[in-house]
């Protein structure tokens, strides 16, 4: 079920930036042709025509948007090899703090941009037997926060629907993987919403530094492409992110509840 990134046809969403970005360079790279979706019409364009690809502007939370951008996609330029699931919002604010609002605004973009994605581009790859699927869920998928509870509950529930549709896909010939990214040097955090205590100016600056010195984007766009050539289930990307995908099913639950409260690296 890997594919052959030379001569394939590529649609990544979040592509105007960060994560994104780097990955339709990455694929444009091995000989892809990519197909760069983001809500920011100009930053897709801008990334799209740097590598020779096709731009398109979408807010992945709108289902009936991303099934006609999908349609459009497949009569212009066909069904697409890969499907990356990567826009994505941040959130940080303790739950009672975390207002209805909120949890309408990450799960519509975090989780159901991932499900839209998946239902407006999948049947057309099933159809046809073959593809790739990759969902970027996050390392704090399986690490509890007491600070996170609504980027954590997202990104779990991509990990776990990424797991669900691999099991159901895979053996229809199309493969499904998560990447899991740590600390990740991005403006997710910029564009993010500070809720409670976590919207202090000090407490704002601290996550801000603390971005500052995350891995690169382009760390995560070669783990995007080493899952598709190999095929590969769940990929945690950063020191951090792998130990914690070791150790999350090995710790005992009282440390877990303890680290979940603890501040890390300054975040």
């Amino acid at each position: 079920m890997s594919v052959q990134l030379e001569g394939a046809l590529a649609v990544v969403t979040g592509g105007g930036s960060g994560i994104g970005r780097a990955t339709a360079l990455a694929l444009a790279r091995r000989g892809a042709q990519v197909v760069v979706i983001d809500m920011d019409g100009d930053a897709a364009t801008e990334v799209a025509t740097s590598i020779d690809g096709v731009a398109r502007s979408l807010d992945v939370s709108d289902p009936e948007a991303t099934t006609r951008v999908a349609r459009e996609l497949e009569r212009e330029v066909g069904v697409p090899d890969l499907l990356v699931n990567n826009a994505g919002v941040g959130h940080t604010g303790r739950f009672l703090a975390t207002t209805l609002d909120d949890w309408h605004w990450i799960l519509g973009t975090n989780l159901m941009g991932v499900v839209h994605g998946c239902r407006a581009f999948g049947p057309a790859m099933l159809d046809r037997g073959s593809g790739h699927v990759v969902n970027v869920s996050s390392g704090l998928a399986y690490t509890p926060r007491a600070t996170e509870p609504a980027y954590v509950t997202s990104k779990a529930a991509v990990l776990a629907l990424t797991r669900c549709l691999r099991a159901d896909w895979g053996p229809k010939g199309v493969g499904v993987s998560a990447i899991c990214p740590g600390v990740i040097a991005t403006s997710i955090v910029e564009r993010g919403r500070f809720r409670g205590e976590r919207a202090s100016a000090e407490a704002m600056a601290r996550v801000r530094r603390g971005f500052a010195r995350g891995h690169p984007p382009m760390l995560v766009a070669e783990a995007v492409v080493d899952a598709v050539e190999r095929d590969r289930p769940v990929v945690p990307v950063g020191i951090e992110a792998r130990v914690g995908w070791v150790l999350h099913g090995l710790v005992p639950s009282r440390l877990v509840d303890r680290a979940a409260r603890t501040s890390i690296a300054g975040l």
